[in-house]
């Protein structure tokens, strides 16, 4: 039996053998020589637009505060009390802004106090009244505020527990006492 295999392996062997022999001349033999392809032309460089970096964004600004909160001496002003002292004030500030960020949705660092002044309204409708609605007689104090942002001004009524948006053209202050 293992004359058998041994005379089967040695004809595989040697056809393996005899192939790469065959090969082997066949790829010394002279012929035509390959020339690889030519390489493509590369596009020219050209200049490209590099944008000029951003200009520097302005410092944040904080909120205003009391402090910030300017009150010009007008008709409907009561006496003796000043938003600059009024931390109530302040506060009412920060929620017309933060209400008028909302509805506009805008940051409110993007606004500014244009105006804000003590005011006793005469009625529950912080004067700023809505058609078809009654109102009851009271004296009410609170501010009128002004914000503005973008091109417009914005304004609030209020008293000490909330904020109303008032439209220029529905606004009545009260008369100087």
């Amino acid at each position: 039996m293992w004359k058998k295999n041994w005379a089967v392996n040695w004809r595989i062997e040697g056809l393996i053998l005899l192939g790469l022999a065959v090969a082997g001349m066949a790829a010394c033999t002279p012929g035509e020589a390959v020339t690889p392809p030519p390489t493509l032309t590369l596009i020219p460089a050209t200049l490209t637009f590099t944008p000029p970096p951003p200009p520097p964004t302005p410092t944040r600004e904080a909120l205003p505060g009391p402090e910030d909160i300017a009150t010009p001496a007008t008709e409907g002003v009561v006496p003796d009390e000043t938003p600059e002292l009024d931390p109530v004030a302040g506060e009412l500030v920060r929620l017309a802004m933060r209400r008028l960020g909302d509805e506009l949705d805008l940051p409110t660092r993007r606004m500014r106090v244009v105006e804000v002044r003590p005011v006793q309204w005469t009625d529950t409708s912080l004067g700023c009244p809505q058609a078809g609605q009654t109102y009851t007689p009271l004296r009410i104090d609170g501010y009128r505020i002004v914000v503005a942002a973008g091109d417009g001004e914005y304004i609030f009524h209020s008293d000490f527990d909330r904020v109303l948006p008032c439209d220029p053209d529905d606004e009545q202050l009260p008369e100087a006492e």
